[in-house]
């Protein structure tokens, strides 16, 4: 054969098989079927592959078994370039060569002596952090075998990925001439990782570990079925995403290896005071399956700035071969959900970004009018997922964003019927507030009840203006996805009353062109949506719930009012007035003792206390 060549069309894929001047000898009829090659090399996947001697026969059922006689030579190969072509964004790089030999006679016992190591160089990983080489010393990996025991061996030695050795032993019966699942074993198995926070390249994005990883367990059973005998440990393990909040440490852990079993001796780790353990175990063999148990306390699930819960309770994780039950119970000890701080913009999870080589040819318009339509979506592997869980909000959780700003009670329920997520419940509001048209309102009723879907609950909540003679406010219905807002008084009022009275704080009777224009503030609420107006970032900075500028009788001559107020808790609010043409002011402090009794102190130009009583009629 003058000339091989297979490769793939793609244009980097490079040439799988290459070779010229294979001297070929086949036999197909008179006989079981050989081939032979003479003296050669190939080129395999880049690697250069030299052999003095193949030849191989055909079997004849359990009669004749199949016969091999090889024996070849690996050429020094660097590794980098496949593994890019393999991985080509994950940063390989470096300079690692391995090489080895195979030799195999299967006549008339099988024997075989297969060996591929490292020969010189190391690999290195770059990603956004830098260059982190591997720091290898030894990379072994072999195969011995004679009068039917079989011996692999492994051996892994690096300054940053640690050290891992194995070596086990197959004895085949009588007559076997390769090893079956049935083929019984024994051996040793042993990994050492000094720092886990080395492995960070082959953890996603984002995610950092650490801590010392230690295996040691003695094999036995049977080649399809292997059972371990030993101990995994580890000491000051973490976990580590510092975009996400999530900061895991302290961990400890100690895994007793049993056979066909493995039991959770210790396994507990800390996060923002609080901790977190396992217990329980799983088994392996024909039929594998876990079963443990998780128990919270005042662990720190998540540790952002505008996302932090901390969360105590117990929950039961069960797996098999065809179902993964979860159910437990948990209460939110303290938490803080402020989704009024956008996230960094990102891609839809469905987008992929498939990146074009350098110097590929950029895609005809022909070949992308005649790309296959996206392939449909995978389906499910049809493993039955068992899922109830039950959360309490607990006294300690509040949530800020579009204008809400409130504690939260009740309790969800979280299921998986049909292995979809379903949540059912009722979530109460506590002391909120909700910013609208410009004010600070306060909620008296707020609840959003979930039945079924997790990202729409129905939403049933009013909010009012605080120190009021009447009762008016907002009343927000409908769902999450299609929120309905509108304007409500006691006693029913006109639209036009019940925005002045929310805005300027008493009727649209007499109002003058100033006053007119502060009921733009509105408008603009309307249109700032949860950035809550013009004047809300000033408020904020300053620490007031209330800034307005109103029109006021000052004897003969009417004046523009500054007012600054802040609202204390639900019944007590502190206030400051004064007229741009004044030189004093007047504070205010106001209890509302019930809706029609008011106690107010004032002090400044007038000082005076106040038992206000407001009747109303119509």
């Amino acid at each position: 054969m003058q000339q091989i060549e297979w490769r793939s069309t793609a244009a980097d894929a490079g040439t799988w098989l290459r070779a010229r001047d294979v001297g070929i000898e086949t036999l197909w009829t008179g006989g079981p079927a050989r081939v032979s090659l003479e003296p050669g090399r190939a080129e395999v996947l880049g690697a250069g592959l030299r052999w003095s001697r193949f030849a191989w026969q055909a079997g004849d059922g359990e009669r004749v078994p199949m016969r091999l006689d090889a024996h070849a030579e690996l050429d020094p190969l660097r590794i980098s370039p496949l593994l890019r072509r393999l991985q080509p964004d994950f940063g390989w790089g470096g300079d690692l060569t391995i090489a080895g030999h195979v030799d195999v006679q299967s006549a008339p016992t099988v024997k075989a002596d297969i060996v591929i190591e490292r020969k010189a160089g190391d690999l290195t990983v770059t990603d956004e952090l830098g260059t982190q080489a591997l720091g290898l010393t030894d990379l072994r990996f072999g195969l011995a075998a004679a009068d039917g025991v079989w011996n692999f061996t492994q051996a892994l030695a690096g300054t940053t990925v640690g050290v891992g050795a194995g070596a086990i032993v197959a004895r085949t019966p009588r007559g076997a001439t390769w090893p079956t699942a049935a083929t019984p074993i024994e051996g040793v198995v042993e990994l050492q990782v000094a720092n886990l926070g080395t492995w960070g390249p082959w953890v996603p994005a984002g995610w950092r570990l650490g801590g010392a990883l230690h295996l040691a367990a003695s094999l036995s059973g049977r080649l399809g079925a292997p059972e371990y005998t030993g101990d995994l440990s580890g000491q000051a393990l973490s976990v580590r995403n510092f975009l996400q909040g999530v900061a895991i440490g302290d961990g400890e852990m100690k895994i007793a290896l049993q056979g066909e079993r493995a039991r959770i001796e210790r396994f507990t780790a800390q996060a923002g005071g609080g901790s977190i353990a396992l217990t329980g175990g799983a088994s392996f063999g024909e039929a594998p399956s876990a079963d443990v148990r998780l128990t919270a306390n005042r662990f720190q699930v998540l540790g952002r700035v505008d996302r932090r819960i901390v969360a105590s309770g117990a929950a039961q994780l069960r797996l098999d071969r065809a179902s993964t039950s979860f159910d437990g119970a948990f209460t939110i000890d303290e938490g803080l959900v402020d989704f009024s701080l956008s996230d960094a913009p990102s891609l839809d999870d469905d987008v992929k970004v498939v990146r074009r080589p350098a110097n590929a040819p950029a895609p005809a318009a022909e070949a992308a009018a005649a790309a296959p339509p996206p392939p449909a979506a995978v389906p499910s592997d049809g493993r039955k997922l068992a899922l109830d869980l039950r959360v309490d909000m607990g006294e300690h959780l509040r949530i800020r964003g579009r204008g809400l700003d409130s504690g939260l009670r009740g309790e969800l329920r979280i299921t998986s019927p049909a292995n979809r997520l379903a949540v059912n419940g009722t979530i109460y509001t506590v002391d909120g507030t909700y910013a609208a048209y410009g004010q600070k309102l306060t909620i008296d009723r707020g609840q959003l009840t979930f039945s079924g879907g997790v990202d729409n609950p129905r939403l049933d909540i009013e909010a009012t203006r605080p120190n009021l003679d009447i009762r008016v406010g907002v009343a927000v219905t409908g769902t999450a996805l299609i929120p309905r807002v509108r304007l409500f008084s006691e006693p029913e009022l006109s639209e036009m009353d019940k925005l002045s009275w929310l805005v300027l704080g008493r009727a649209s009777e007499g109002l003058g062109s100033a006053d007119t224009a502060l009921l733009q503030r509105a408008a603009l609420a309307l249109l700032a949506g949860e950035r809550g107006g013009g004047t809300n970032p000033f408020t904020k900075a300053i620490g007031l719930d209330d800034v307005s500028v109103s029109m006021g009788d000052g004897g003969d001559v009417r004046q523009s009012i500054v007012s600054l107020g802040k609202q204390l808790s639900r019944r007590w609010y502190v206030g400051y007035a004064r007229g741009l043409n004044a030189t004093a002011g007047s504070w205010q402090l106001i209890y509302r003792i019930a809706q029609r009794f008011t106690l107010r102190a004032q002090s400044g130009g007038d000082n005076s206390l106040d038992l206000i009583w407001s009747w109303r009629w119509q």
